[in-house]
């Protein structure tokens, strides 16, 4: 992916030596690096971070370390402040253990723009494009990397995992890391928000201010007392210690923030913050807390459950009496070890996923769609907030309100194997796949001329790892009039005769799982 200008993404845009005192133990040398990035609507953003080199030589793996909550505020970025102290010693193991650690500050914060909290499709690419930016700086660096985060990191990290080893194909993905992460934001939000009298938690602040980033028509203000519209206000512009000092003793009843999640708008937009469950193509390693405050136990556990159902090889390790920033205090060797056998055993298969149905669950659901629309875009290089990924996914999500409004008979919002046979039997509307079918064809239309050639289309199939000779057997059959173009109607055909007959063999198959 490209940046602005000519910079690709990764790309080193500065670098000086880190101030001594942000150091943490077993550092040999730290470096604060200014990098390319690309902010969730496609433009070209710079994004600061820092990269941390162990003792002795390389050359060394690389842990993407994804921070927790420090507030909106340029001045909490890391490379500027600092990691916390349990963040540090997090670190200093990972270096004691023989690791570089690469670690953003994510895009908007210590850098020009707004900082989309809580938005992982905006910056999983800031946590990779780290790593490219440590490759950058001649260290002697190995291929093999994983992605660490804690809390708003964690769930960063979960969404790296999602779209790794597409978006950088150079490297070398080996799993994710997950410590503490909040992965169902609206259940998490209606349980801290359920009672008048319950102390209000730092995340609904910090969420709201920033929700409005990404959702630029959704302000909660108006919902909320002047106090809460004060608080929120605050978070806009601050760090999280000055937010913590101003929510001391306050309650949902004095923010009027009590059944936020059931308030008109709010659904929706908490919904986009939600981790999708679909199958992982690394292992995933979650570790949460019995006594979390923030993040409850039985909403990780129940994430975890679904994307081991989904096929993902998933670990799950509960710490009795572990609150929140507790786990940034588990044995660190433990972490390491699970981490030293996922980037020494041999490089994993290109990921396949079962058709139509990735994340191997039996059931098609939202999720689903909702994977295949973000990797798609994601192996096109298309950054998933502008207007043409927006599209693709709307796209997607059409065809899905399509299948299970017909196909959803015991209305549990999953669409199981007999529902979807009873379905294709009468297939899909030419309405019900125009958008996609539209929507594709623009994304793969690099030319702009409103024409989708062969060779574009070769491109595309060949980014979502088609092997060469199938990308153009695939071409040849959708393009069933022979002129050298694809129409939105033979895509329109080829999707609905996938939905018809779901098979591999069917040219229509790319855009329900090679991705």
């Amino acid at each position: 992916m490209v940046g602005s200008g000519a910079l690709p993404a990764g790309s080193p845009l500065h670098t000086e030596v880190l101030d001594r005192h942000l150091w943490p133990g077993r550092t040999a040398v730290a470096h604060r690096i200014r990098y390319q990035g690309v902010g969730y609507d496609g433009a070209g953003r710079e994004v600061s971070g820092s990269v941390f080199v162990p003792e002795g030589d390389g050359p060394w793996p690389v842990v993407s370390f994804a921070h927790g909550t420090t507030g909106l505020s340029d001045a909490a970025a890391p490379s500027r402040a600092g990691l916390t102290r349990r963040e540090r010693e997090l670190v200093e193991g990972w270096l004691a253990a023989g690791y570089v650690v690469a670690a953003t500050d994510y895009e908007g914060l210590a850098t020009p723009g707004p900082h989309p909290y809580l938005n992982g499709e905006a910056v999983a690419d800031d946590v990779i494009d780290v790593v490219r930016a440590a490759h950058g700086l001649g260290l002697a660096l190995r291929d093999q990397w994983l992605a660490v985060g804690f809390s708003q990191g964690g769930h960063a990290a979960l969404f790296t995992g999602l779209v790794a080893t597409r978006y950088a194909p150079e490297l070398d993905f080996r799993g994710t890391i997950a410590l503490a992460p909040p992965v169902h934001i609206p259940q998490i939000v209606h349980r801290q928000t359920a009672d008048d009298d319950a102390p209000v938690t730092i995340l609904v602040p910090f969420l709201l201010a920033g929700l409005r980033v990404t959702h630029p028509g959704f302000d909660a203000r108006g919902l909320l007392t002047e106090r809460g519209a004060q608080l929120v206000a605050l978070a806009e512009h601050a760090t999280l210690f000055e937010v913590y000092r101003a929510t001391a003793a306050l309650t949902n009843r004095d923010l009027g923030t009590t059944g936020l999640a059931g308030r008109p708008g709010v659904a929706e937009v908490l919904e986009s913050c939600r981790v999708p469950v679909a199958r992982l193509d690394r292992p995933v390693l979650i570790v949460a807390g019995d006594a979390d405050e923030i993040v409850p136990l039985d909403v990780v556990r129940r994430y975890a459950a679904e994307l081991r159902a989904a096929g993902a090889d998933v670990s799950l390790v509960a710490h009795e009496g572990a609150r929140h920033a507790d786990l940034l205090s588990v044995d660190v060797g433990a972490l390491t070890r699970w981490a030293r056998r996922a980037t020494d055993a041999p490089p994993p298969a290109p990921p396949r996923f079962a058709l139509p149905d990735p994340t191997g669950d039996g059931h098609l659901s939202l999720d689903d769609y909702e994977a295949f629309a973000l990797r798609l875009v994601q192996a096109f290089g298309e950054p998933p907030g502008s207007p043409r990924a927006r599209a693709v996914r709307e796209g997607y999500r059409a065809l899905w309100r399509a299948v299970v409004g017909r196909a959803d008979t015991d209305h549990d919002g999953r669409v199981g194997e007999a529902e979807f046979l009873r379905w294709i039997v009468d297939g899909a509307a030419e309405a019900e796949v125009l958008p996609l079918a539209t929507a594709v064809l623009a994304l793969v239309d690099t030319s702009g001329d409103d024409v989708v050639r062969n060779d574009e289309l070769l491109r595309l199939l060949s980014g979502c790892a088609v092997p060469e000779q199938e990308a153009r057997e695939i071409v040849a059959r959708l393009d069933s009039s022979g002129d050298g173009h694809l129409s939105v109607a033979e895509l329109v055909d080829a999707i609905r005769g996938y939905c018809r007959a779901p098979d591999r063999s069917h040219p229509g198959h790319w855009l329900f799982g090679r991705f």
